[in-house]
């Protein structure tokens, strides 16, 4: 339970009394079905939650993020340079000279102080008053600030983060709180308390977002504030009954902001550039690792499609009635080791086998063979010129479902950290993420038909 404790809390009250409402007309017959005692006991089960909720309050726990350690920071440059390092043994024609000045410029970067600070919140007219009050604040004057990108995604060089809201957390903010996170970019929770809600309700909501977040950052992280100054109207009674009334402004109120922001940049300084300097790290990272895949699949998808026409071949070769992939294993358990080699997760040919038979397996269980069996079969025989009597659409779905093995392999040797005390395993639930989804993508009429009509002359 939340640890404030409200007289009227009228956000939760107007919601139980919509609920019970609705409840009423949707279950009136079924309420009367259970009868009074059945409500009875209703009624005394629900007075026990209460009861033990409020003698048993939730406590409000977090877990420390982890901060970064120059080890990890050297580790991100290292990796980058081994990446480098491997683009040039695979492709030296390859121009790096970009990324290589990038990462010998990052060490540098470790003793440079600037920090960036962002506002990121739906109401620009609010975030614009909060900014300006801010800047008037001497601390603030030298910060960089930063915006999100026009994606919604918060830009990687914004070393703090303000998300800034007047309501509970959107699902939205919730992953942008964990984007953040996982980017190791600080973030606070700026709830602008809004005007329409008195200050018990301000304080729930308040509480409520600090509940949301528990998690992954402590309480004194969710701070509010009022950035605009708010009309208050005051009435003067006399003594004949009469009365006076006016209008007083209170002005915007963002000590908490200022006091919590102050605390990180003096106390955090080191961890902030440090964190700017990994994720830069990481972009160089994962640029060249694109540079890389696009050279390893430039090798990959010819040396594929040659392991398809040989299924096509043999399948066509000897047609059975239900094409059963697991005939096409050692077939496709080469195709799995070579594949493998190419992108430095090499596997033993025993290794390659069960990979095959595994796929195989999985893509009966998901309907794959059948599915692309029968539209293959389909399509030869609504085009009488093409069709071919006896084992065209088996030799076609092998090929087909060779194709789709190896563009998932593909796929997921791409996802996979490169480095080279590899674990010669493949994560089969991942993998059957990418199956499932090559298939999808692949499965189009038009697609399959052009795929029709490209293997058709390899088995003639």
């Amino acid at each position: 339970m939340m640890s404030v404790k409200v007289k009227k809390p009228i956000l939760v009250v107007g919601l139980g009394i919509s609920l019970l409402l609705w409840l009423g007309d949707s279950l009136h017959e079924e309420v009367m079905a259970i009868g009074e005692w059945g409500v009875l006991s209703l009624m005394a089960m629900g007075t026990g939650v209460w009861w033990w909720q409020k003698k048993h309050p939730e406590k409000l726990v977090y877990e420390t993020i982890s901060p970064l350690t120059m080890t990890e920071v050297n580790q991100s440059i290292s990796d980058g340079k081994k990446i480098l390092n491997i683009i040039k043994q695979e492709n030296p024609q390859s121009n790096l000279l970009k990324l290589e000045t990038k990462l010998e410029t990052l060490p540098e970067k470790l003793n440079n102080q600037s920090i960036s600070l962002g506002l990121v919140g739906n109401n620009n007219t609010a975030k614009s008053n909060l900014k300006s009050l801010l800047y008037q604040e001497t601390n603030f004057k030298q910060v960089e600030w930063l915006e999100e990108d026009n994606s919604g995604n918060i830009h990687q060089k914004i070393d703090l983060v303000s998300l800034f809201t007047n309501t509970d957390l959107t699902e939205s903010q919730w992953q942008i709180i964990q984007q953040c996170y996982h980017n190791h970019q600080r973030v606070l929770i700026t709830f602008n308390q809004p005007e329409q809600y008195n200050s018990e309700e301000q304080e729930i909501i308040l509480q409520q977002i600090k509940k949301r977040v528990q998690t992954i950052m402590p309480p004194d992280d969710v701070v509010a504030i009022k950035s605009t100054p708010t009309s208050l109207k005051v009435r003067q009674y006399k003594e004949d009954k009469s009365y006076q009334e006016w209008s007083e402004i209170t002005p915007p109120n963002i000590s908490a902001l200022i006091t919590r922001l102050d605390s990180i940049l003096t106390e955090e300084r080191e961890q902030l550039i440090w964190g700017k300097v990994w994720r830069e790290a990481q972009e160089i990272k994962q640029e060249a690792k694109g540079i890389l895949n696009k050279i390893r699949r430039n090798k990959a998808v010819p040396m594929m499609e040659k392991y398809q026409w040989i299924a096509a071949a043999a399948a066509f070769a000897n047609p059975v009635s239900s094409l059963d992939l697991l005939a096409t294993a050692a077939i496709n358990a080469q195709m799995i080791v070579d594949l493998s080699s190419i992108y430095q997760q090499k596997l033993t040919l025993s290794q390659g086998q069960t990979v095959a038979s595994t796929i195989g397996k999985l893509m009966i269980k998901l309907g794959l063979v059948e599915l692309s069996t029968h539209a293959i079969s389909s399509l030869l025989k609504s085009n009488a010129i093409t069709y071919v009597v006896g084992g065209a659409t088996q030799g076609i779905s092998a090929a087909y479902l060779t194709r789709v093995a190896g563009l998932s392999l593909i796929e997921y040797f791409q996802e996979q950290d490169i480095d080279i005390n590899y674990e010669k395993t493949i994560d089969i639930e991942k993998l059957s993420t990418k199956i499932k989804q090559v298939f999808e993508q692949t499965r189009r009429t038009e697609i399959l038909q052009g795929f029709v009509k490209q293997t058709l002359p390899k088995l003639s």
